[in-house]
């Protein structure tokens, strides 16, 4: 194949010219994003696959389509040795005070940053035998 005509370019994140065979996967995020945006539930997804088949490329069309929508979403890459909390809270808490300024969202915002408060307070870190705990 011709080096330079070639569509696939590996590199984290990086959008091939199209996004070939994903339609499917696509149109069903789509519709799970307009049923929650619609307040009715939605099947999961999860996309599993090895390093370099384009799951990041995925997951930020997703995220396009889910602002496109009018939804908000947070892109949260797990890391080796961060548990799910350390990961969560500061997208959660980004999310919750941009909805804390949208008139028609702000009680339900105030609400969630309340209860991710109560969260973070029971939070504790150990970090070589030495323990952390967060207060807001």
């Amino acid at each position: 194949m011709d080096i330079v005509r070639n569509p696939y370019a590996p590199g984290a994140g990086t959008p091939p010219p199209e996004l070939a065979g994903r339609s499917s996967l696509i149109d069903d995020a789509t519709n799970a994003i307009k049923r929650v945006a619609a307040g009715r539930p939605a099947q999961s997804l999860i996309m599993v696959g090895l390093r370099g088949v384009g799951k990041t490329v995925l997951l930020n069309r997703i995220e396009e389509i889910s602002s496109d929508i009018g939804c908000k979403s947070a892109f949260v890459e797990a890391h080796e040795g961060k548990n799910l909390p350390e990961l969560l809270a500061p997208k959660l808490r980004s999310l919750l005070y941009s909805l804390s300024k949208v008139d028609s969202a702000q009680d339900l915002a105030r609400r969630g940053l309340r209860g991710l408060k109560g969260f973070l307070n029971g939070l504790k870190v150990t970090i070589n035998d030495v323990d952390f705990g967060l207060r807001t």
